[in-house]
Order: C-alpha cells, then sequence, then structure tokens
C-alpha cells in the first residue's frame, strides 16, 4: 500500500513539474505576443531561465526579412557593462586592482582633474556611477540624443566611428569634476569605458580576450563577442522606417558593444545564478543612497521578491533587459529591434508581469 502512495505521489510531482513547464512556456509566448501589440516593436525575443530549465520564444520580423530565432544575436548595448563589472570583480579578487585606489594609480597620464577638493575618483566609483564623469565623453553624443530626431542613429554612427581611444584619453583631461567623487549617483558610459582602459593596463590584453578567458568560456557562452557579422539584429529608432546601423565602439567595449544570443543570455543568468565567488563579489553591495542601490555596475533592487539585479541596455536599434531573482532561481532577458523614450518602461511592464507570475 505504501508503495503505491510513493508511486503516485512521485506520478503527481512528475506530472505537476510538467504544467509549470508548459505554463511558463505559455506565459512567454503570452508576453511576446503582448509586446509584439506595439507596432514599433517589429521583432520580440524573451527568454525565462527557471530552476535550471530555459524557456525561449522569437516573435516578429527582422529588418531582413526572417524571423528571429536562436542564433540571432542582438547589441547588448549597456548591458555590457554588467560583463565588465565581473571583470573588474575578477580583478580585484586577484589582487590586480583594488576598489578604494586612485584611478589615476592605473592610467599612464597624470590628470589632476580627476579629483575634487582633495578626494580622487576611485574604481569603486567608476563601478557604482558616483564618479561625476559625464554621460558621454563627448558631449556631441549626448546632444545629439537629447534631440530624439529622426538621424540620431546616422550621427551617432559617424560619431562612434571617429571617436577612438587616443581622443578619448584626450578629452578625459578637459572633464571638470563639480561635485567629491563617491557622493551623487550619476549614470556614466565614460566612466565605464575608463574602466575598461583599466582592465586593459592591469592584465595587458585587449578586452575581448579578458571576456572570452574569464566569462564566455567559463559560461559556455560561444555567440557572444563584440564583433558584427551577419546574425546581428539591426533594429528600429523611433519612428523610422529604415534600420539603424549597427553600433560600432572603437573603445573598450566596457560601456557598450557586446552582442549575444538569446540562449547565451539564459546561459549567463545561469551563471550569475551559482556560488562562483566572482559571481558573489560582482553582486556586492558597494553603494547605498536612498533608493539607489549598485553593485559592480549592477542595478539592485530589495522587495517583497527579496534582493534582485538588473541592467537595462539600448542602441539606436536595440533595447534589451536583464533581470536576476536569485530568491526564485529565476531570470529574465527580453529583446526588442525597436529603441525609443518610452521602451524601457514597456519592457520592464511585461518582465514584472513574469515576475508576479513565477514568483512562487
Amino acid at each position: 500500500m505504501k508503495r503505491a502512495q510513493h508511486l503516485l505521489l512521485l506520478f503527481s510531482l512528475i506530472f505537476i513539474q510538467g504544467l509549470s513547464a508548459q505554463s511558463i512556456d505559455e506565459l512567454v509566448q503570452k508576453t511576446s505576443k503582448s509586446l509584439i501589440k506595439n507596432k514599433e516593436f517589429r521583432a520580440v525575443s524573451i527568454g525565462i531561465y527557471k530552476d535550471g530549465e530555459s524557456y525561449i520564444h522569437h516573435f516578429g520580423t527582422l529588418p531582413t526579412g526572417q524571423s528571429p530565432n536562436n542564433d540571432t544575436r542582438y547589441e547588448l548595448g549597456s548591458v555590457t557593462k554588467v560583463f565588465a563589472g565581473y571583470l573588474v570583480a575578477q580583478a580585484v579578487l586577484e589582487g590586480k586592482i583594488e576598489l578604494d585606489k586612485d584611478i589615476r594609480t592605473y592610467l599612464t597620464d597624470d590628470y589632476p582633474n580627476l579629483s575634487l577638493e582633495g578626494t580622487p575618483i576611485t574604481i569603486k566609483d567608476l563601478v557604482t556611477h558616483t564618479a561625476g564623469l559625464p554621460l558621454f565623453i563627448n558631449s556631441e553624443v549626448a546632444k545629439a540624443y537629447q534631440g530624439l530626431q529622426p538621424n540620431v542613429p546616422d550621427v551617432i554612427f559617424e560619431f562612434e566611428r571617429e571617436y577612438t581611444k587616443d581622443k578619448f584619453l584626450e578629452s578625459l583631461y578637459n572633464i571638470q569634476l563639480t561635485e567629491k567623487p563617491g557622493t551623487t549617483y550619476a549614470y556614466s558610459n565614460a566612466g565605464a569605458e575608463l574602466i575598461g582602459n583599466i582592465l586593459s593596463s592591469v592584465y595587458n590584453k585587449p578586452l575581448n580576450e579578458l571576456y572570452d578567458q574569464f566569462i564566455l568560456n567559463k559560461a559556455e557562452m560561444n555567440h557572444t563577442s563584440t564583433e558584427i557579422d551577419n546574425e546581428l539584429a539591426q533594429g528600429y529608432w523611433m519612428n523610422n522606417t529604415e534600420a539603424s546601423k549597427l553600433s560600432e565602439n572603437l573603445l573598450w567595449n566596457t560601456g557598450t558593444g557586446l552582442k549575444s544570443s538569446l540562449p547565451d543570455m539564459m546561459k549567463f543568468i545561469a551563471y550569475n545564478l551559482s556560488e562562483d565567488p566572482i559571481i558573489k563579489e560582482s553582486h556586492r553591495l558597494l553603494y547605498e543612497k536612498k533608493t539607489r542601490w549598485m553593485g559592480y555596475f549592477w542595478n539592485i533592487w530589495k522587495d517583497k521578491y527579496g534582493t534582485s539585479f538588473n541592467h537595462h541596455g539600448g542602441t539606436t536599434g536595440t533595447q534589451n533587459w536583464l533581470y536576476i531573482f536569485p530568491k526564485y532561481d529565476l531570470g529574465i532577458s527580453i529583446f526588442v529591434n525597436h529603441s525609443g523614450p518610452k521602451t524601457p518602461q514597456k519592457l520592464n511592464k511585461a518582465a514584472k508581469a513574469i515576475l508576479k507570475e513565477l514568483a512562487y
């Protein structure tokens, strides 16, 4: 009798797990279909990682006329920063850099302007966006984005093509800090690229090699790189009917620059839910003020769903959002081949709907 009861319980658990997997697949499809109803979203790719399993679905059409699939690679935009943050955590644990060290320790030239009232910018300031550096090292890029004009993709493309590492370092001399480093959060692509310069210097390797060595090979992410290839999806800016040119980052590819497929992002989520000591360090709280919590470039959030980690990324043709919820062994990655001021809120709303269904 007991054996029969045990078998019945086992079969019941298997059935429940099967239903759960089916319901997650249905949830991904439902969310994707809801997003694709937005006319500007021509292609949508959503992946959910839950309890060791990945659930991926693609909808819509790319500029090539083909539908996105598991081989499709998207521009990660600023989600690149959390990969760079991992490299910083790796360097900290190896003793190659120190979080509280003056960044000028690791720079070739002297920059007396990277200090205010005796307080220098530190590595921790760079990875928490509290260095006081501008959003973009090239002020013309910031101006171009502010206008939200149809020609923004072409303007940004031309700026990127001419802005080299040498120009970046020259422009660094022109920055004037207005607040003491470490005091105020102000998002900075310039700071993220500067950390790339420091990483390449202390390891004496280009960033693409560091990504491969310390992250991509470990997580078996074979479709993630800084390269532009035929599998890289183009997208649209605002209401443009012509696809945007793909971004070209001639800097260190730490503020933006990585491209990845959705299956690879599921592997990255799985890695971020592991017990790897470098992952733990990259998730460590480094800055806390009111409702702003920062790890190594990760936005950290604390609510009824526990401590979670997220980052948004966008280019002139693609936007995506990455979420990690350790309490539920859950991660979400959403891509759309559209970029506009309202796109982030729509992606965030979709992710919250998924979380509400899976937080059990």
